[in-house]
């Protein structure tokens, strides 16, 4: 990019530019104003001069002064005429405006030039009044005023003005650089510490200037941003990491059996190896689909949502999950009554169903289901009679791969990511869920939802 480009592309010279230009055309346009105004307070003077002396002349005619001795003036800056009935010059103070009557009608100001161009003259045509006519015989009296010192007046003016504008504008134009380069110059500064940050340096920050207006604010909304953006990725790495070993598990295992039964096959035979294999191919196959629907949930804006009666879902999947569940354990769902909420429906199942999956896995004998709507909330809570959960890990519970230690055991089943489907799908719809201690010492998971009409 040349420099010219570079310039024309940089905020500070456009704001300078801009400005500048404002302040010069409303200076330019008041100076304008200004001369006009002086010129026309001296012209309404020159005019109000003229009269005065036309007055005067007036009443020296009527007091008997000759026509030739009240015309002449002595002064260079004034011209007089006095004109006849019949139009002709009767006397004037310039013997060059003798024979021809200045064109001015009475009463009507005009101007005039006498004796070459270097003359001007603001004129002014007065009747002449009885007693003048009838003393001398002059009937209209035109006296001029010089417009050399309103010329003059103006045109120092135009001069001052128009050096004091330039001054201003070129004032105006270094202060608005200077103030919007300092203005500008945190942002700049956060623009260099921005491109350092890339991929592999996320830790760093922009420096925050000091005060309270919008360019510190911006920088902390900025490095809040990059909070975000940083624990996403720190997710996003730890998602990578657990979910690589949890599909190196199963795979683990095939290969070990495999191995075993190729060094040994009088001791491992094809049956044995066919269930190993056949076992971890299902828990790597249930590890997939649950990371597919997790992939799916972190992508629930895109999913249609509609009015989902959820006692309809709830009953639904206690019937599934009878139909699965231990001998030894019970589900009870005499306590779920009426719930609408609004949101997608196989989601909703899927929460629905991961609640009962965890609670028939950790129960001793039952599990009690029960579902109400409460001050604008769908309440559902899933209680089991097993262990329990800890105080302190009951947030800890809803994270990805998160097991409990009575849960390590991988033939007890599970994949650690069904409690974090839950909270997502639940958090997606306008809900939250928690975890609390059930009244048969177990636990109980509440999961709260907007109740629809």
């Amino acid at each position: 990019m040349s420099l010219l480009e570079r310039a024309a592309s940089s905020m500070r010279v456009r704001i300078t530019a801009v400005a500048t230009l404002f302040v010069l055309l409303v200076t330019v346009a008041g100076s304008v104003l200004v001369v006009l105004a002086i010129g026309h307070s001296i012209g309404q003077g020159l005019v109000s001069s003229a009269r005065q002396d036309a007055q005067a002349i007036d009443a020296q005619l009527a007091s008997g002064v000759k026509p030739a001795a009240a015309a002449t003036t002595g002064r260079h800056d004034v011209v007089v005429q006095l004109v006849g009935p019949d139009g002709t010059v009767v006397a004037s103070d310039r013997p060059e405006l003798t024979g021809e009557p200045l064109r001015t009608r009475t009463g009507v100001t005009g101007t005039a030039v006498v004796g070459g161009l270097q003359d001007k003259f603001t004129l002014v045509a007065v009747d002449a009044g009885a007693a003048a006519r009838a003393a001398s015989g002059v009937d209209r009296i035109v006296v001029g005023r010089s417009t050399e010192t309103r010329d003059e007046t103006r045109a120092e003016a135009a001069g001052v003005l128009a050096v004091a504008v330039t001054l201003v504008v070129l004032a105006l134009a270094v202060v608005v650089w200077v103030s919007v380069g300092r203005a500008l110059r945190p942002v700049e500064v956060m623009r260099e510490e921005a491109s350092t940050i890339t991929a592999t340096h996320l830790r760093r920050r922009l420096a925050v200037p000091a005060g309270s207006d919008e360019v510190p604010r911006l920088a902390r909304t900025l490095n809040e941003m990059l909070d975000r953006i940083d624990e996403g990725q720190e997710r996003q790495r730890q998602f990578v990491s657990d979910a690589s070993h949890e599909l190196r598990t199963p795979l683990a295992v095939i290969r070990q059996s495999a191995e075993v039964a190729r060094a040994h096959p009088d001791r491992f035979d094809v049956q044995r190896l066919a269930d190993d294999v056949l076992a971890e191919s299902l828990r790597l196959e249930d590890l997939v689909s649950t990371l597919l629907l997790l992939a799916r949930v972190e992508s629930a804006a895109e999913q249609p949502v509609e009015d989902v009666d959820v006692d309809d879902l709830v009953l639904a999947e206690v019937t599934r999950a009878r139909a699965t569940a231990p001998a030894h354990v019970t589900i009870d769902a005499s306590a779920v009554g009426a719930g609408r909420t609004r949101g997608n429906p196989l989601l909703l199942a899927q929460v629905v169903g991961n609640l009962l999956s965890n609670a028939v896995r950790h129960a001793r004998s039952e599990v009690r289901v029960s579902l109400a709507e409460k001050d604008g909330r769908v309440l559902l809570r899933v209680d089991d009679d097993g262990n329990g959960i800890p105080s302190d890990q009951r947030e800890a519970v809803f994270e990805r791969f998160i097991r409990l230690d009575d849960a390590r055991d991988r033939d007890a089943g599970g994949t650690g990511l069904g409690l974090a489907i839950v909270r997502s799908v639940v958090e997606g719809a306008g809900g939250d869920v928690r975890a609390e201690e059930a009244p048969a010492g177990g636990a109980r998971l509440i999961v709260r939802l907007p109740a629809t009409e």
